[in-house]
């Protein structure tokens, strides 16, 4: 007599991925693209300004019938909202790093952070405001280096933060985290991706933390066996 036993740990389920800034598609997740295969598939923004709503019908399609979604810093917005609109699509989330800085409004690195890069985002229609002086800005921001870019390179980089919602003016719903089974993976640097950590864990959500590889915990050579672990867990 076949067995009845829940084929949920081999069942092939599609996983897509969704890039932050920077790179796109697999060059966003080097060893997950290694991995998985064709099991995966890693999605492109039309570009990294596209608003998370603008963005969110792609995704879903992606998903569709039902899927795992994998997200990484200003991408994790629009998942959150894809698992908001649909949840009976998306059958987990991953959030690398989220950046959902509208939920801890008072916590001291979330206001040092949007105090540093509202003022940008104030000026970034203001003409006299140049492509160096804006990307420069948001560089030191956000702790990174002011990029050594040619001319071409400042000017589409600062084009697509211009073309940015700051992610502090995107309502968010921590809520759906109790309903989506998600796991939030940061990098445990006390920084505001760990105070959102903290907020979304609050509201029901799995906590890793995979510590130097900065920004994108996704390097960290665990992180695949640590998703494929998650994923075994979700329910069918």
């Amino acid at each position: 007599m076949p067995s009845t036993r829940s084929t949920r740990h081999t069942r092939r389920v599609r996983v897509v991925f969704l890039h932050g800034t920077g790179s796109a598609g697999p060059n966003a997740w080097p060893l997950q693209a290694a991995t998985l295969g064709d099991q995966a598939h890693f999605l492109r923004r039309v570009h990294d300004g596209d608003h998370p709503d603008h963005v969110r019908p792609v995704v879903l399609d992606a998903l569709a019938p039902r899927g795992h979604l994998v997200a990484h810093s200003y991408g994790c917005v629009t998942a959150v909202l894809a698992a908001a609109a649909c949840p009976d699509v998306v059958a987990s989330l991953v959030l690398c790093e989220p950046p959902f800085v509208g939920l801890t409004a008072g916590w001291p690195q979330t206001d040092a952070h949007v105090a540093a890069l509202a003022p940008l985002f104030d000026r970034k229609d203001d003409p006299t405001f140049t492509d160096l002086e804006f990307s420069a800005g948001f560089a030191r921001a956000v702790g990174m280096p002011v990029p050594d870019f040619t001319p071409e390179q400042l000017a589409r980089s600062a084009a697509r933060l211009r073309a940015f919602t700051p992610a502090w003016l995107i309502p968010l719903d921590p809520a759906i985290v109790s309903e989506v089974p998600t796991l939030v993976v940061t990098s445990g640097a006390r920084d505001i991706y760990d105070e959102v950590a903290q907020v979304l864990e609050g509201h029901g959500a799995r906590r890793l933390v995979l510590a130097g590889y900065g920004h994108r915990v996704q390097d960290h050579p665990a992180s695949t066996t640590h998703f494929q672990a998650f994923w075994a867990s979700v329910p069918d």
